[in-house]
């Protein structure tokens, strides 16, 4: 995979998630920070520090992505889980 295809993932305690840029973009909010127009840092260097999530809550929202992604190719509909219900 090349670089280009891949997104960085920043958890609070500085753990690097490198990811398919594809699964990255099932969040509409890391969307609209890879894709703005700006010269974001973002945007510039791929990469995106949450300071708020931890290392074991990023993680699974890595492993939401890649299964979004795969089921979302098999055209099953996905159900959306709202962070506050967790």
């Amino acid at each position: 995979m090349k670089k280009e295809d891949t997104v960085k993932l920043i958890s609070a305690e500085g753990f690097e998630f490198v990811i398919d840029k594809n699964a990255a973009m099932v969040s509409q909010t890391i969307r609209n920070m890879l894709t703005s127009p700006g010269g974001f840092a973002e945007t510039e260097h791929r990469e995106v520090t949450f300071p708020e999530i931890s290392t074991t809550i990023l993680e699974k929202i890595c492993q939401y992505f890649y299964w979004s992604l795969q089921y979302a190719r098999l055209g099953v509909q996905i159900v959306q889980i709202a962070l506050s219900a967790l």
